[in-house]
């Protein structure tokens, strides 16, 4: 990313306010204004890679696997407990994405629960939905079996199975 020496100035002083206010990462905070006062440019990537841009279909995408996961949860639920007892609940518990390599994704499911206040139903885990293992792959193939179902908000037991084991 190409910034001009005033762009450089104006982010520095925002760093150094920033240190000022937040003491707990000032040295976060200093660390960033050496890069941005330097223009070491491969560093600046790093404060780049926040603004990146979460395309419109991935969006959707990621609202339609936690709906798949809202509408397993719920047909769990209207199952009989016997049928119940068929499945493991821990299974139907929506994971996140993973912090690493899957970052957007993750964040995005964050702004839908903490900031839209979406899907109320979905705890986060003690790693705020960080799954820790890429999920997107596992989640497209479970997608497109869901997708399939002709009742997708009252799945049997053998369709619970059939979208788990995807």
């Amino acid at each position: 990313m190409e910034m001009t020496h005033a762009q450089r100035l104006i982010l520095s002083n925002q760093y150094t306010l920033m240190s000022q206010l937040d003491n707990a990462n000032a040295e976060h905070y200093e660390r960033l204004k050496t890069i941005v006062e330097r223009g070491y440019d491969l560093q600046i990537k790093e404060l780049t890679r926040a603004f990146d841009c979460l395309p419109e279909e991935q969006c959707q995408t990621i609202i339609s696997t936690m709906d798949m996961f809202h509408a397993m949860q719920e047909s769990h639920h209207m199952l009989s407990k016997e049928a119940q007892n068929d499945i493991d609940a821990r299974r139907l518990r929506f994971l996140g994405y993973d912090a690493v390599t899957e970052t957007q994704a993750m964040n995005y499911v964050r702004f839908l629960v903490h900031t839209e206040q979406r899907y109320p139903q979905f705890l986060p885990n003690e790693h705020e939905f960080n799954s820790q293992v890429p999920m997107a792959d596992k989640y497209q193939k479970m997608l497109a079996v869901w997708q399939q179902c002709p009742r997708q908000y009252h799945l049997s037991v053998a369709e619970l199975h059939q979208i788990l084991n995807a």
